[in-house]
């Protein structure tokens, strides 16, 4: 059986052992701050890089600044009307012609005439017409006239063929009106015509055309003018004509029968 210590003994060993832990306590010294003795790493020092430099990376170019184009050459001929104006026809100084654009008119039908050396002949048949389209003109005289047509074909090369056919017809005219043996029916005098041309152009031709009685007298005739100027100009599929007729007025005057022609040819070229 184990013994027990007596009380006193175990206070004794007690205390003991605290004295001895005092005492080592004590013989410990104390923490001391440590010094490190040696050369101190150096601080951080800027890099500098010698040597050449690597060539900078050229820029690229600027895109060059939007220029103004500018496009050379002669310009395409604005389009215009076929129709001629009142001033542009020849005499326009004498008979202040005005154009009457409500008058035109475009038909397939038969004609006798429309033109002074083609009486008896019909355009449709004579000269293959598709279609005729006209445009009167007013003037200061009563006894005068000015009308504009416009002969369409299938093709040019219709055309080409119609205004020789024409061109003929005003070649062997007065001739043939002189073999008819008409009278003026005022006077009963014999009438004499005669056929002048007075102007071309390339595709074109004017022609005056006059009736005279014995006493060289404007003719009063039936079906005929005593007076017509009368022009004509092909291009492509059309023939333009311009038609001024007079009853026992003069139309001797010449003038401006070529400009009319040239102004007549341009139309129908930018047509």
């Amino acid at each position: 059986m184990r013994k027990h210590l007596p009380s006193r003994i175990a206070k004794t060993a007690t205390a003991s052992a605290l004295a001895l832990g005092l005492a080592a306590a004590i013989a410990t010294p104390a923490a001391q701050a440590v010094t490190l003795t040696g050369t101190a790493a150096p601080a951080a020092q800027a890099v500098t890089l010698t040597g050449t430099a690597a060539p900078a990376a050229p820029a690229a170019p600027a895109a060059p600044a939007a220029q103004a184009v500018t496009l050379t050459g002669t310009p395409a001929p604005a389009r215009t009307s076929p129709w001629l104006t009142g001033s542009e026809l020849p005499l326009a100084g004498t008979f202040q012609w005005q154009a009457q654009p409500k008058s035109i008119t475009t038909t397939t039908g038969q004609f006798q005439w429309l033109y002074t050396c083609g009486m008896g002949k019909s355009p449709t048949a004579e000269l293959h017409t598709t279609s005729v389209s006209v445009m009167q003109f007013t003037g200061a005289a009563r006894q005068a006239h000015a009308a504009q047509i416009l002969f369409h074909f299938k093709d040019a090369t219709t055309a080409g063929k119609a205004l020789s056919t024409i061109e003929g017809d005003y070649a062997g005219c007065a001739g043939r009106l002189d073999a008819g043996h008409w009278t003026d029916t005022a006077s009963g005098q014999k009438v004499h015509f005669d056929v002048a041309r007075t102007a071309a152009v390339t595709s074109g031709v004017a022609y005056d055309f006059t009736a005279r009685n014995s006493a060289g007298r404007p003719a009063d005739i039936d079906d005929l003018p005593s007076d017509a100027k009368e022009l004509f100009v092909q291009n492509g599929a059309t023939v333009s004509m311009i038609s001024i007729d007079a009853a026992k007025v003069r139309l001797d005057n010449v003038f401006g029968d070529a400009k009319a022609l040239r102004v007549m040819e341009n139309r129908l070229a930018r047509s």
